[in-house]
């Protein structure tokens, strides 16, 4: 799954010229966090609501913040932008986010905004690439850290006919042991469990082996 293919389109932006009072307005209208600001066609920055919400208190911290209202969205932004393009995995764009701590990147082409992702995007594209939308059962084994153990756990449910959903090797090892988590397309997983187990594979569940 590529950027392109979870972005949001149809953008909602700021200019470097808007107050305070016209992005927020502009934020709680579209219920949106993030705004990219864009000047001539060009990405100059990026305003989040937390940024807005500082720069112009509420009332009841006992601060006046009738003058913030004019303040300009130019003078708050962020001007280092981290961005994304069309093509990047969808796994580079949430170590992006991870790595410098920020809630979306706003997609370039050619330095042209096309499009942004927020976390909100990459969880819900995670869950689908997960299969957790479709009618299945969650299946967690503990196999050897070597080549070929997920082509002798897959033989098994070709063995059985079972449509695998989803596969998930959790990257963490302990004692050469790696967990691989499938999600299957039955919810009679009895035969399966049974099978794995008579192969020698441990069927992990949230309280220990199965």
């Amino acid at each position: 799954m590529l950027v392109k293919d979870i972005m949001t389109r149809e953008l909602i932006t700021v200019k470097s010229t808007d107050t305070i009072r016209e992005a927020m307005a502009k934020g709680h209208e579209k219920r949106i966090r993030h705004l990219p600001v864009v000047d001539d066609g060009r990405l100059v920055g990026i305003v989040s609501d937390r940024d807005l919400r500082y720069a112009c208190p509420s009332p009841f911290t006992g601060e006046s913040n009738g003058a913030c209202w004019q303040i300009k969205v130019g003078d708050i932004m962020q001007k280092r932008v981290i961005t994304a393009h069309p093509l990047d995995p969808v796994e580079d764009a949430a170590k992006l986010m991870l790595e410098n701590r920020v809630g979306c990147l706003p997609v370039l082409l050619d330095d042209e905004l096309v499009g942004i992702i927020t976390q909100g995007d990459i969880v819900m594209a995670f869950a689908e690439l997960m299969g957790v939308y479709k009618r299945s059962s969650r299946i967690e084994v503990q196999v050897p850290d070597r080549p070929g153990m997920l082509a002798e756990v897959s033989q098994i449910m070709k063995e059985l006919n079972i449509n695998v959903v989803s596969v998930f090797l959790a990257p963490k090892t302990e004692n050469g042991l790696k967990n691989l988590v499938m999600r299957v397309e039955t919810m009679n997983t009895k035969p399966i469990i049974d099978r794995i187990r008579a192969k020698g594979f441990k069927v992990i569940n949230p309280f220990g082996e199965v």
